[in-house]
């Protein structure tokens, strides 16, 4: 269950690696201002930033499936390694581009420009773990002091949606089936899906699994959010 947020956030990262992998085959164009040599190397001293971001918001949610401390770091060994490298890869990463933008005949004072960001990245990213640590007390102070019966309407709430859910003729059956039957009522529904998919494939085209696709990401955001509701 604490390794499902990182699946997910994988899931996500999908798209820019279909798109990145038709721009280097088959669809070349679309990244033609990366090829600016200044612009390639400041994109990658602002890419451990983001990955900060999305790992931080990752690890909160993995914490706090696993019933670990939502507000301590992330649990997951990998992660905290790559957490705590990242403000040194913007900064060593910056370091390393100025001779190779040297060589492509930038002038001296657009030299500076990657140094200059790399390192207000690398103290961004330093001052926000350190933030992080300065709050950790108060929030979870305040996360016990909090009323904990706050989950009770919004049970209620999903009670209601799921038995509404199971009245549809069908697929709310097969689903009720799959929740609550034997245990290979599961894969019996897990193979519809994939055939109704297929189906719709093999009928309307590939724009059957942009869609379906898409449709899985408010579903497993709204799943993520009830799972760590307190």
């Amino acid at each position: 269950m604490r390794h499902l947020p990182y699946l997910i956030g994988l899931f996500m990262l999908l798209p820019f690696a279909v798109w990145l992998g038709l721009d280097l085959t088959i669809l070349p164009g679309s990244t033609r201002n990366l090829d600016l040599p200044l612009v390639a190397a400041l994109t990658a001293v602002c890419l451990p930033l983001l990955a900060w971001f999305f790992l931080v918001n990752l690890g909160f949610l993995a914490n706090s499936m696993s019933g670990a401390d939502e507000f301590a770091r992330p649990r997951n060994t990998a992660v905290r390694l790559t957490i705590a490298a990242l403000p040194w890869i913007s900064l060593l990463g910056s370091l390393a581009s100025v001779p190779i933008l040297a060589a492509e005949g930038l002038a001296p004072a657009l030299l500076a420009l990657p140094p200059v960001v790399g390192a207000l990245i690398f103290f961004a990213i330093r001052f926000g773990e350190k933030a992080r640590t300065q709050d950790r007390h108060r929030l979870r102070a305040k996360a016990a002091a909090a009323p904990r019966n706050r989950g009770t309407g919004l049970k209620a709430l999903g009670s209601s949606a799921l038995r509404a859910l199971y009245a549809v003729p069908v697929a709310g059956w097969l689903l009720k089936d799959a929740v609550h039957g034997r245990a290979s009522a599961k894969a019996f529904l897990a193979f519809n899906c994939f055939l109704l998919l297929a189906a719709g494939i093999a009928v309307f085209g590939y724009p059957v699994l942009i869609v379906a696709a898409l449709t899985l990401v408010p579903v497993i955001f709204a799943g993520l959010f009830v799972l760590t509701w307190a």
